[in-house]
Formats: C-alpha cells, structure tokens, sequence
C-alpha cells in the first residue's frame, strides 16, 4: 500500500518536473530569439564573444610572476 503512493508521488512529481523543463526549454528559446531580435534592430553585440588567444610571449611573462 505505501509503495503505491510513494510511485504515484513520484509519477507526479516527475510530471511536474517534465512540465518544468518544457517551459524552461521554450523560455530559452524565446530568449534567444528576443536576443537574435535586439541585435539586428540596434546593430548592438550582446552576446559575450569568446576571448582571444594569448600570444606566447604573454604567457610565459604572466607565468614568470
């Protein structure tokens, strides 16, 4: 009897989890599009770009310190 609704607990709250994920999903997605929109509207860089390379020379001066 407690197995029962300890696995119909469980179900819910996996149901409830799957509900969560779906929305986070299609919120990350308009997100992304909102962000997509911004950019090509006001000619502006939101997105983070990758940092560039270190050139050698700066490397083994930063690892002399």
């Amino acid at each position: 009897m407690e197995l029962e609704v300890q696995v119909k607990l469980l179900e819910k709250q996996k149901a409830l989890l799957e509900r969560q994920a779906y929305v986070a999903d299609k919120k990350a997605i308009l997100f992304d599009m909102m962000i997509d929109l911004a950019e090509k509207e006001y000619h502006i860089d939101i997105r983070k770009n990758s940092a560039p390379e270190q050139s050698p020379a700066l490397e083994q001066k930063n690892k002399k310190q």
